[in-house]
């Protein structure tokens, strides 16, 4: 009898250790978890406060993870999107995405009024929301006097042909439609090679497409058979037929260009495409706008950029400028006694006659190439009188030149 309940004592006294045991192990659980839930809450302020008053890249700084530039541009995107979250898109689609959703509104369709297939010729910009819309010349040539315009929300309306600046293949239209999406312009001047650039256009009809590529130069210099267009950007985003007159949009979705043509062998996209700069549309326009036409000066000679391997050869002091091959016997700059040279000398393709006159700046502006030649005529009218810093024969002087006019001729009146 003893031991029985002996036994039912050693059980009992086993079950209530269990318990104790057990008890403890709860206890000690549940005070983890308050201490966790305490640490994670504590956490959770330090990091609140991190963000408030050191702001978002603070934070990631804490993380000890680099961080450049933080984006809040897509707000319009929704976190799902059926059963893909938005967290499933790369930032590179994301913003993609966004910039499409800002800028396309603001691209059109160009046709002439007598085109019946609905395809279109190339592309437009609305620079206004009051009906200014910007293509290129080749797009909308003056040949043509009236367009239909296709938008975005596949509503077309008339334009009418505003001017025409053949030289830097741009021109402008006018519809009547008020209250039109303008795209946003931002300045061109601060392109880089190799920044990220997108193109919307209608690649054979396939109307408001995207393209996206680099910068893959910038200051390029495009000759056409009616123009020659210095400071243009290249771009390898795929530019096809239809894309003309579309923008080159920077990864804010701003226009920096304007779509203008392609380098190719094929008459398909090669990787080799060219916009035209923001600024220098905008000049354009503007004088397009106030006299519904473009008129620029040029000096009525034929030139060189000049490089080292020709100044050697020529025995030249200096090895950057513009040299004079020849002048146009009569023309302003033979009578203000600018001199050509007299050495005939192959040059790639083309024959250059050495001995004559360098530019080396215009108005006090140094002059080290086609460029600089370029831009500092850009904003002169016909009749203007510019000075030229020469070197002839070694020596410096300046001679005075009356601009002439501008035309499609003269300006392919360059040897490179």
């Amino acid at each position: 009898m003893d031991r029985k309940f002996s036994g039912k004592r050693l059980l009992l006294a086993a079950a209530a250790a269990v318990a104790a045991i057990v008890l403890i192990v709860l206890l000690s659980l549940w005070t983890h978890d308050l201490q966790q839930r305490d640490l994670e809450n504590a956490v959770k302020v330090a990091l609140q406060g991190i963000v408030m008053n050191e702001g978002d890249r603070a934070l990631f700084e804490a993380a000890g993870i680099p961080v450049d530039e933080i984006h809040y541009s897509y707000e319009d995107l929704p976190l799902f999107s059926g059963d893909k979250g938005a967290w499933e898109y790369s930032e590179t689609d994301r913003r993609a995405i966004s910039l499409y959703r800002s800028a396309a509104p603001s691209v059109v369709q160009i046709l002439p009024s007598s085109d019946l297939s609905g395809n279109g010729d190339g592309a437009g910009v609305i620079l206004s929301s009051d009906g200014y819309i910007v293509t290129n010349s080749h797009v909308a040539p003056s040949s043509t006097a009236s367009y239909t315009v296709k938008f975005y929300d596949g509503s077309t309306s008339d334009a009418v042909l505003v001017g025409t600046d053949p030289l830097s293949d741009i021109a402008l239209l006018k519809t009547g439609k008020g209250g039109l999406s303008a795209i946003d312009v931002a300045p061109s001047s601060s392109v880089m090679t190799g920044e990220s650039v997108y193109a919307i256009g209608h690649p054979y009809g396939y109307g408001w497409s995207l393209s996206a590529g680099i910068v893959s130069g910038t200051d390029r210099i495009v000759s056409s058979s009616s123009a020659v267009i210095p400071s243009m950007i290249q771009t390898d985003a795929a530019i096809n037929p239809g894309n003309s007159g579309g923008p080159l949009l920077s990864e804010n979705g701003m226009m920096i260009g304007l779509v203008s043509s392609i380098h190719t062998q094929t008459g398909t996209s090669d990787g080799v495409a060219f916009a035209i700069p923001s600024e220098r549309v905008l000049d354009s326009v503007g004088e397009l706008i106030d006299t519904g036409a473009v008129h620029r000066g040029w000096i009525d000679l034929l030139s060189v950029e000049l490089n080292s391997a020709i100044a050697e050869y020529a025995g030249l002091p200096v090895s950057e400028g513009i040299l004079v091959s020849q002048v146009v016997p009569g023309g302003n700059a033979d009578k203000a006694g600018i001199h050509g040279g007299n050495q005939a000398t192959q040059y790639g393709q083309s024959v250059i006659y050495i001995g004559g006159d360098v530019i080396t700046a215009i108005n006090g502006e140094p002059i080290s190439g086609y460029k600089d030649y370029f831009a500092s005529l850009f904003d002169t009218d016909p009749g203007d009188k510019v000075t030229l810093s020469l070197i002839r024969d070694g020596m410096p002087m300046t001679i005075d030149v009356v601009l002439i006019e501008r035309t499609a001729e003269n300006s392919g009146w360059i040897a490179r």
